[in-house]
């Protein structure tokens, strides 16, 4: 196999759907985007998979959104702690993949 990983993205980029229908199966296309938990495939709404070029990048291009007004509420108090424990192992994994 020949070529460089910036052929490979495109490559990818040009099938993103299929790509994201394959490792991603716990998500589902919304418009432009395919959405699922995360990269490991969990089921949720956290992570966006752009499926088509346009102005604002390349396909195949992925977002993990987090809402912590959502996730964290100080009055919940050991509830917040938990949830905001896991909130952060989640992102700093995250950031190990991505």
């Amino acid at each position: 196999m020949t070529g460089s990983a910036s052929d490979l993205a495109h490559r990818l980029g040009d099938h993103a759907e299929a790509v994201c229908r394959e490792y991603l199966s716990n998500g589902h296309r919304s418009g432009n985007h395919w959405i699922v938990g995360d990269v490991r495939n969990t089921r949720g709404r956290s992570m966006h998979v752009r499926l088509k070029a346009n102005a604002k990048g390349p396909a195949g291009k992925w977002v993990e959104y987090v809402a912590p007004g959502i996730m964290l509420r100080a009055s919940d108090g050991a509830w917040f702690w938990r949830r905001s424990t896991a909130f952060a192992q989640h992102n700093l994994s995250a950031r190990e993949v991505g």
